[in-house]
């Protein structure tokens, strides 16, 4: 027979290393939405695009830049969000595993 405490005692440390993974890949995709290539290479292309707009007088160019940059901040949020969740579920977990092994 397995004792009810040991049963706990499993159940906080696997609780615990789920809550630090959840924790770790939260910062990890927080960090890469700021530094991606692709989020870096589309502000670049989208500031290109706009200077074209103002020289050569293209209003569409222009508000396709802005839509683009809009769309940017949009994808770079949802990564934001994705990672600020995964956190908070980890600070849950841990705060879970506390209780089981208090």
């Amino acid at each position: 027979m397995i004792n009810t405490s040991i049963t706990f005692s499993i159940a906080g440390i696997v609780l615990f290393i789920v809550s630090c993974i959840a924790i770790i890949m939260g910062i990890v995709i927080i960090i890469s939405s700021v530094f991606s290539k692709n989020a870096q290479e589309i502000q670049k292309q989208a500031a290109k695009l706009s200077s074209k707009g103002f020289t050569d007088e293209m209003s569409g160019a222009l508000g396709n830049a802005g839509t683009l940059i809009r769309e940017l901040n949009t994808l770079i949020e949802t990564k934001r969000g994705v990672g600020l969740s995964l956190v908070l579920i980890g600070f849950i977990l841990a705060a879970l595993c506390y209780l089981f092994l208090l």
